[in-house]
């Protein structure tokens, strides 16, 4: 956009340009000590003052009549929607800024300057406007897109691992998450719902996450149990800074989970389906020979001997339990125990043998149907 008149007022504009880092630190500040929604941690001091610095800049061409942008509020509209900062704060940010800004203006004219002072101050406040506007605009097309509650946008912030950690404690005020919780973060369609737990949810590329706040390690416990859909958990946490790397921690433990189960697997609950699906690429690799030996097996004839074999790490090596939980003849847990090792080459009652069985068992369970690499 441009303006058509000129300020004619060069050495004045050119003095705000230089102090222009300092003057956008002092409008932050004033609009953070203005409004709460700001000083409460819904946008980060360093975002705010960004969006502050870019909005004086275009204030500067506009009073100099060059061309300017109308992207920085437009940008500050669709952030703070997301952020779930209300739209008269926005509002009013824009204003708090405007006089911020003119004081500093009147401050720092000289005499010579004083007669362009009402068409500067008109320039000014029509472009504040006209920014206005268009921020107001684009935080109203985030809100019709979008079927999130300002919970679920603030969520969202703070899974980000680059919002500061210092503000955390601001955003789970700004949710309403009990001050003194034990948390978890849910990776899966999951619906908890119990008393003394707090839950708020929203998703993440193809995610579906859940942070959960509970009263009690034994209240979220309690929860968790009631669990009948397939979710990964991260480790139970109590301070907020920990939210992005519990946000990984479900994540991993998610893609612990097989085609088969059900409930809730907790990150490191099983440390071998965590290394395989922190890699599954390396994992297959390197137990390509014992993988290889079930792929050339039916599909249903492979699934019975993993069966088996998981069941006898399960149980202890018990072949009589085993023979128990599947109902079958305890020969006929040995002999599909021997039969694994015929195709493998290795042997239960060798230590390390042993372990690498588990793991390529593990890694079977883990890999996606029909995939064979």
């Amino acid at each position: 956009m441009t303006q058509d008149t000129h300020a004619d007022r060069p050495r004045l504009l050119d003095e705000l340009r230089a102090d222009l880092a300092a003057i956008s630190e002092m409008v932050t500040a004033r609009i953070e000590n203005d409004d709460r929604d700001y000083g409460d941690a819904a946008l980060d001091h360093h975002e705010l003052a960004v969006l502050v610095a870019d909005s004086l800049e275009a204030l500067l061409d506009s009073l100099g009549g060059a061309s300017y942008s109308l992207e920085p509020a437009r940008g500050a509209g669709r952030l703070k929607a997301e952020r779930g900062i209300p739209l008269d704060s926005l509002l009013h940010a824009f204003r708090v800024a405007g006089m911020a800004f003119w004081e500093v203006i009147v401050e720092r004219a000289d005499d010579d300057d004083r007669p362009a002072l009402p068409r500067l101050s008109t320039l000014m406040w029509a472009t504040v406007d006209e920014y206005s506007v268009a921020a107001a605009e684009a935080y109203r097309r985030v809100v019709v897109a979008g079927t999130e509650q300002p919970d679920q946008r603030l969520l969202r912030a703070l899974l980000d691992p680059g919002f500061p950690a210092t503000q955390r404690a601001g955003l789970g005020r700004r949710m309403r998450l009990p001050a003194r919780a034990t948390f978890v973060v849910l990776v899966g369609d999951v619906h908890l719902v119990a008393n003394g737990l707090t839950t708020v949810r929203t998703r993440l590329a193809e995610d579906r996450v859940t942070l959960a706040a509970a009263v009690s390690p034994v209240t979220l416990g309690r929860a968790l149990r009631t669990v009948r859909t397939r979710a990964g958990a991260s480790k139970p946490f109590t301070d907020l800074v920990a939210t992005p790397t519990a946000l990984d921690q479900a994540r991993l433990a998610f893609r612990c989970l097989s085609e088969a189960d059900i409930g809730i697997h907790t990150y490191a609950s099983s440390p071998a389906r965590a290394l395989i699906a922190a890699n599954p690429g390396l994992a297959a690799d390197v137990l390509s020979d014992a993988l290889a030996a079930f792929d050339r097996l039916h599909p249903d004839d492979a699934d019975a001997l993993v069966r088996t074999a998981l069941a006898w790490y399960e149980l202890g090596g018990s072949t009589s339990a085993v023979g128990e939980r599947l109902h079958l003849h305890r020969n006929t847990v040995l002999h599909r125990l021997k039969r694994i090792e015929r195709l493998t080459g290795a042997a239960f009652a060798v230590p390390a043998d042993a372990a690498l069985l588990y793991l390529a068992l593990q890694t079977l369970l883990l890999r996606a149907p029909g995939d064979k690499s």
